[in-house]
């Protein structure tokens, strides 16, 4: 069955999920209790056994709606079980059948059947509390942004109101001293500065917010969603060891527990979750972006002040330092976190992964390691979007300010004080004593900064597309780049039948020429032997010495399971977020919506080199996002 993705299918509906599958995992101490009576009815023959079952399809009756779509879903179910439900029908119907057990099963299902669900209860209810704690930070995260733009608002009336005071006392002592005239101004300033971070806490909220929903929140589903299905998983293997002591105990029922089997076997984990999205299903609207509201005391529009010279922009300068710091700061560090995420997604699968697709005991260990992954998956996550919003924060108030002051000359003038820790986390803590190696030493790493901050260079992601594939995606291969060396030939090593015109077919064994080596996207250019040129997956083929004589045929082997992406070969596209028109001969008018082919991308100047239409010209960066 083809996977299936709470995270990408069901847009935030932590709280339904979350009782989903909580409700599944507490439906265990059904299935313990079911198991616990079962051991003591058949010491007391079949007629026990028979009122068990018949309370037991009962209480799943009950249950069977809550545990197969959740307590409220968008389409009602009808008659539909899950698999699940499907499954544990089976299990109560064979029950019946076989009333009449001995003492030694009775043990068998009391102390191993039963006490490995409550302890299979037990960790995944802890398991997904810990999701919970990862969801509830993550909201707490988003929250604190919002009351973030709230504040800034609060602080930029405030400073508005206290603009208009200034400027009616002003009116009133008309011709007064130049001292008034410079409180006035020095109101203006405090007004625009309040404004201009009033401004960034929108965009950073705006972006969080994205971050939050399409991001964060899908992580944390498919995390419940691995719990659930671990939990399937589990009680699967619990089942079918239940059936194999009833086959030792009593062979004359052998038939009845090997349909019991069956049913079980086809209880894939995400047959249950496919039933649960399609029936949960809904229409749902993303949240409105914060947008600037000027304040009532103070009519204004959102443009940031920049004008040369003044305080604001020797702010705006300040704030720029400060979040390219940060960026550079927090971009390593995500990208080695967010591998690490990665990784733990693809251990999990390696682990486990067959049986999520094909129902099969495995051992407590290869259940224990698993846990122990999905713990570790929720530290990784909690930490990697952490410093991801950090990141993200950063990056979106460089690209405000790059927008706002394109073509300004964003070198910090204010003087740096001695013993003063910058903001910018850049300069070295001064000695006591002053002279001349300090002053040098002062404006060394002023030029130092402003070179720094007027060449920041930024790749902005998109918030709205999920970081990780979700659960039950096989994760890339790892593809092997060659360089430009003086290989000429090569050898398939696996066949490779082509999936679009510009690739080509290969078999295992076949002497292939390069023509063109793989620049990084994970494919090569290649001839056969009849001259026809076409792409190949670079770990397909082995490159080989020029001088190599003797190639040896290896019998048919089969080849990576996913070939690599071709999307990013060597044609870039970006999607204009915003209209833009031309302000001079070399610009390109754009619409939102727009796909743009990718010329020539940011030197760091804030503007992208693009083709539309059979037109280029240049257009903001920061008015388009990378697709």
């Amino acid at each position: 069955m083809e996977s299936v993705s709470i995270g990408n299918e069901l847009k935030d509906s932590y709280k339904r999920v979350d009782k989903w599958v909580k409700s599944n995992i507490s439906w265990l101490s059904e299935v313990e209790n079911f198991y616990k009576q079962r051991a003591t009815i058949e010491r007391e023959y079949a007629d026990k056994l028979n009122q068990l079952t018949s309370e037991s399809f009962k209480n799943k009756a009950k249950a069977t709606s809550v545990l197969s779509v959740g307590e409220d879903p968008v389409i009602t179910p009808g008659s539909l079980e899950s698999a699940s439900m499907v499954a544990w029908t089976e299990i109560l119907t064979q029950a019946e059948s076989i009333a009449k057990q001995r003492t030694q099963l009775a043990r068998d299902f009391d102390s191993r059947i039963a006490a490995d669900v409550r302890s299979t209860m037990e960790k995944y209810e802890s398991i997904r509390t810990r999701w919970k704690g990862a969801n509830d930070e993550i909201i707490h995260i988003r929250d604190k942004n919002y009351e973030e733009v709230k504040t800034k608002k609060k602080l930029y009336d405030e400073a508005c109101q206290a603009m208009e005071n200034r400027r009616a006392k002003s009116e009133r002592n008309r011709g007064s001293s130049t001292g008034s005239q410079e409180k006035l101004q020095k109101k203006e300033q405090e007004m625009n500065v309040a404004k201009n971070r009033y401004l960034l806490s929108i965009n950073v909220a705006n972006r969080l917010k994205d971050k939050y929903y399409y991001q964060d929140i899908p992580e944390i589903l498919d995390g419940l969603q691995s719990v659930n299905e671990a939990k399937v998983s589990r009680l699967n293997s619990i089942l079918l060891s239940s059936a194999y002591f009833e086959r030792k105990c009593n062979e004359k029922i052998s038939q009845y527990l090997k349909t019991e089997d069956t049913v079980v076997q086809q209880n894939l984990p995400r047959l249950d979750t496919a039933m649960f999205v399609k029936h949960n299903m809904g229409s749902w609207k993303e949240p409105a972006d914060f947008l600037f509201e000027p304040s009532p005391i103070w009519h204004d529009d959102e443009t940031m002040v920049v004008e040369e010279g003044s305080v604001e922009l020797e702010d705006l300068k300040i704030k720029l330092g400060e979040s390219s710091s940060t960026y550079e700061k927090y971009g390593e560090i995500c990208m080695n976190e967010k591998q690490d995420v990665a990784e733990l997604l693809d251990e999990r699968n390696k682990l486990l992964g067959d049986s999520f697709k094909e129902v099969k005991i495995k051992s407590k260990e290869d259940y224990a390691k698993f846990e122990i992954l999905l713990v570790k998956s929720i530290t990784s996550l909690q930490q990697f979007t952490a410093d991801d919003s950090k990141r993200v924060s950063a990056e979106v108030e460089i690209e405000v300010i790059q927008s706002a002051t394109n073509g300004k000359d964003m070198t910090i003038t204010r003087p740096i004080h001695k013993q003063k820790k910058s903001r910018f986390g850049l300069f070295r803590k001064k000695k006591e004593a002053g002279g001349s190696d300090e002053l040098s030493e002062e404006g060394s790493e002023m030029r130092s900064l402003s070179s720094s901050i007027s060449k920041i260079s930024i790749n902005p992601g998109n918030s709205k597309m999920r970081v990780f594939s979700g659960i039950g995606k096989k994760l890339g291969l790892t593809t092997s780049v060659i360089g430009a060396v003086g290989s000429t030939t090569a050898t398939a090593r696996f066949t490779y039948d082509a999936a679009g015109d510009d690739e080509l077919s290969v078999t295992a064994g076949e002497a292939l020429t390069v023509i063109e080596v793989d620049d990084g996207s994970g494919w090569t250019v290649v001839a056969n032997e009849t001259q026809t040129q076409g792409l190949v997956p670079t770990s397909y083929i082995e490159v080989e010495q020029q001088d190599a004589s003797t190639r040896s045929s290896s019998p048919k082997k089969v080849g990576p399971r996913v070939a690599p992406r071709k999307g990013a070969k060597r044609i870039k596209y970006m999607e204009i977020l915003y209209d833009y028109s031309p302000q001079g001969d070399d610009e390109l008018d754009v619409k939102a919506g727009e796909k743009i082919v990718v010329v020539s991308g940011d030197d760091g100047s804030g503007w992208t080199e693009g083709e539309v239409n059979g037109e280029r010209g240049l257009f903001p960066t920061s008015y388009a996002k990378d697709i």
